[in-house]
């Protein structure tokens, strides 16, 4: 019988543009999860999401560009880890509105385009909620 190796993803939170504040409290977060926080610099914009996750394969883009959006990306965490996560958050008054988890499709994406697609997706439900509030 042949031995399986599974190559457990670590659990990681990646944070771009974040203040040292909210940077302490997820720190805090996912070493509850036995996970760990990594801070991504806000010239990741051409680096892939894998990238500043820490998944295996994936390196920094020495085109640097900057990223002015404030963006925590989850990776490694299974689903009942990740609403755990996002309510410790929500919990300690921690407010990031643009979040994502690491997946097969974005994984390879840059930093630059996930923070355009959140904010486009932030923007459509948050507008998409004060036209059902007025109408």
């Amino acid at each position: 019988m042949k031995a399986r190796i599974n190559s457990v993803q670590p659990k990681v939170a990646a944070g771009v543009n974040l203040s040292e504040e909210k940077s302490a409290v997820v720190a805090e977060v996912m070493a509850a999860l036995g996970g760990e926080y990594r801070a991504a610099g806000t010239d990741c914009g051409n680096d892939s999401v894998g990238s500043i996750c820490g998944l295996r394969g994936y390196t920094e883009n020495s085109e640097r560009a900057e990223v002015s959006a404030e963006l925590l990306i989850f990776s490694g965490l299974q689903g009942n880890e990740l609403n755990k996560a996002v309510t410790m958050l929500r919990e300690k008054g921690c407010s990031i509105p643009l979040k994502a988890m690491v997946t097969p499709h974005n994984k390879d994406w840059t930093v630059s385009a996930l923070a355009e697609e959140l904010a486009g997706e932030h923007e459509y439900m948050t507008s998409r909620g004060k036209r059902d509030s007025n109408g």
